[in-house]
């Protein structure tokens, strides 16, 4: 991306990351503009180092941050030579920022493909369902996040998925009737017919990359996980996920049903980091110490463009908690498709007797 602007004798150009900038002297009788102008270069900067441009007494000057003065140009025309430089460097951040956006643009568009192959919602039960009381021993939420919490371009994207939900048993209509009269015994108003399919479903979403945090892999069984780390019940019980993480995939689904704006603004940078590195910050999240600010310790830059990738993939896991019908956080499915009580989370014994057959009592 090569840009170039002309002020009387001077040239400033950027190119390939480096700012470089000329004058013409015409030959005695002709302009600037003829074939006989000589042409001299002035300076250079790369652009990750530029310094400010200040006019000084006689001329054009450099500063760094702690460095004195540097003479650049001196010349009673100083003045047009800044001007040229400022209009170059104007131009070259206005279309950095334009290709941001259109980057930015482009991810949503893809993630809002990929979150729609990978979770593949097709069809709510019935519309009516949705709308039914759930209850249980679960931090009750459907609260969706606001358009705002979340990247306007991914929610717009992402809404659209929730009309092509979760595939219809033949029965529909005898299961709402029966879903809207009578509570399972776990709370969780699903179909069993329904609830056989959705360990799939996650599988393939989990295997983007995009939308979990792996707490552990390279087991036989795996268990899947919808956690906030706001949710006062995650918190709690996220112990017993790390020590059943031994024995056991545990797969991570993060959602903002709890905390919300917090939520997301502590996800954000754990989902924008490469998949193997997201386990270590997840558990941070969980510190007794998590929040404070370290002193002198140097804020990391952010990505906006991976930033919003972050906040799309959430997005993608709140449409699946919804169309899921999941009463609260943290709430686990098993490979098989049953969901996982914490009792059986709290003891290593009693999960592999859970996966082994065991009901626990008809959950």
């Amino acid at each position: 991306m090569k840009i170039s602007h002309k002020n009387g004798p001077f040239v400033v150009e950027i190119n390939g990351g480096i700012l470089s900038a000329r004058q013409f002297q015409a030959a005695e009788g002709w302009d600037t503009g003829s074939e006989l102008a000589a042409e001299y270069p002035l300076f250079m900067f790369p652009l990750r180092q530029m310094p400010w441009f200040v006019i000084h007494s006689d001329g054009l000057y450099a500063q760094n941050a702690h460095d004195s003065l540097t003479p650049l140009y001196r010349g009673q025309d100083a003045k047009r030579l800044l001007t040229c430089l400022e209009r170059a460097i104007c131009t070259h951040e206005w279309r950095k920022s334009f290709l941001r956006k259109l980057a930015i643009a482009f991810i949503s568009a893809a993630l809002f493909i990929t979150g729609y192959l990978a979770l593949n919602v097709t069809e709510m039960v019935t519309p009516q369902v949705s709308r039914g009381t759930v209850t249980g021993t679960q931090n009750h939420a459907y609260a969706t996040l606001p358009p705002q919490s979340y990247s306007q371009k991914a929610h717009a994207a992402f809404q659209g998925m929730t009309t092509e939900s979760l595939p219809v048993p033949e029965d529909a209509s005898q299961t709402t009737q029966n879903t809207m009269t009578s509570t399972p015994a776990d709370g969780w108003s699903l179909p069993q017919e329904v609830r056989a399919g959705l360990p799939d479903k996650l599988r393939k979403a989990a295997s983007r990359g995009i939308f979990t945090v792996n707490l552990s892999s390279g087991h036989a069984r795996t268990l899947y996980v919808f956690a906030d780390p706001e949710c006062a019940n995650c918190r709690r019980m996220e112990r017993h996920f790390e020590t059943v993480s031994g024995m056991v995939n545990v797969v991570i689904f993060p959602v903002t049903i709890e905390g919300r704006e917090s939520s997301l603004k502590s996800l954000t940078p754990v989902m924008q980091l490469p998949e193997t590195e997201r386990a270590a910050a997840w558990k941070q999240l969980f510190d007794a110490d998590a929040g404070i600010t370290v002193p002198g310790k140097a804020e990391e830059t952010k990505d906006e463009t991976l930033a919003e990738t972050a906040r799309g993939a959430i997005g993608v896991n709140e449409v699946a908690f919804r169309a899921y019908r999941l009463p609260g956080t943290p709430w686990t499915i098993s490979d098989d498709g049953r969901y996982v009580p914490q009792a059986v989370l709290s003891s290593p014994a009693a999960l592999t007797a859970f996966l082994n057959g065991d009901d626990h009592d008809g959950q």
